[in-house]
């Protein structure tokens, strides 16, 4: 077993790119001793069939489900709390997914889940007046607005705003994964947060329109799921990018500019 970290999404709740592990309280009074009671009862098991010590952590995260790490010869399992409703046979699953994840574990836990997705809670969308699309050189909304009209018929319901500047990167070989701090697209509050450092005099406004046209196909296009993984860049997402009119000029842009826009 690796230090890798394994994740199970099986609800429309989050991307990888877009949600943190914020613990919040899940709908409900549950007892803390019911919860401490249950968190027992299944590290009890998971300690009679896995091969190390665990210590085991049940957590209100809303986007990660399971989770193990490898410590000092320990493996640090971490549980949503809707497991506490486990019974042998799910156990059973989980202790085989932990020790190596395989897909018929995977579906069943999935399946688990969702049956108590209700436990899952979505973190409040932020209050309208938090969002500030009006830049001091680029107005958010007014371009979102033309995008959604032009592409997508109007019928995109989402907000949008200036977010916080990305942190700098070191590895200059991740050019892919640092473009994306240029936006992101949050599925759980329709929001799409673009980074201050595109709200200058020198940024096209069909380059903040490219960037809005790419977040708002990741609000109209479904995540597709295969083999576990989620697919948040298809093969119909690529095509769809390309109908971009200024599809070319804005990404030749995007890459010339981009080391100096994230130093």
């Amino acid at each position: 077993m690796n230090s890798t970290s394994w994740e199970q999404l099986p609800l429309d709740l989050a991307s990888p790119r877009c949600v943190t592990e914020t613990e919040i309280s899940p709908p409900g009074a549950v007892r803390p001793d019911e919860i401490e009671a249950h968190r027992k009862r299944v590290l009890g098991y998971l300690t009679m069939r896995l091969p190390d010590p665990v210590d085991l952590v049940f957590t209100n995260n809303r986007s990660t489900m399971i989770s193990v790490q490898r410590k000092r010869g320990r493996l640090a399992v971490r549980l949503h709390r809707l497991f506490r409703h486990a019974d042998e046979t799910i156990l059973s699953h989980l202790s085989n997914y932990l020790i190596s994840p395989k897909k018929i574990d995977s579906l069943v836990l999935d399946r688990f889940i969702a049956r108590h997705q209700e436990e899952i809670v979505a973190p409040r969308p932020k209050p309208l007046s938090d969002l500030a699309p009006q830049g001091k050189h680029h107005d958010l909304q007014k371009i979102l607005n033309t995008v959604n009209r032009e592409y997508f018929k109007g019928n995109a319901t989402v907000r949008i705003g200036w977010g916080n500047a990305p942190r700098r990167r070191v590895n200059r070989r991740r050019r892919r994964s640092m473009s994306r701090a240029l936006a992101t697209y949050y599925y759980n509050t329709r929001t799409i947060r673009v980074s201050p450092v595109l709200d200058a005099k020198n940024v096209p406004t069909y380059v903040i329109e490219w960037i809005v046209y790419h977040e708002l196909l990741h609000h109209v296009l479904p995540i597709k799921k295969i083999g576990g993984k989620h697919i948040y860049h298809s093969k119909q997402f690529r095509a769809l990018e390309r109908a971009f009119v200024h599809y070319e000029k804005a990404k030749a842009w995007e890459e010339s500019h981009l080391d100096q826009l994230l130093l």
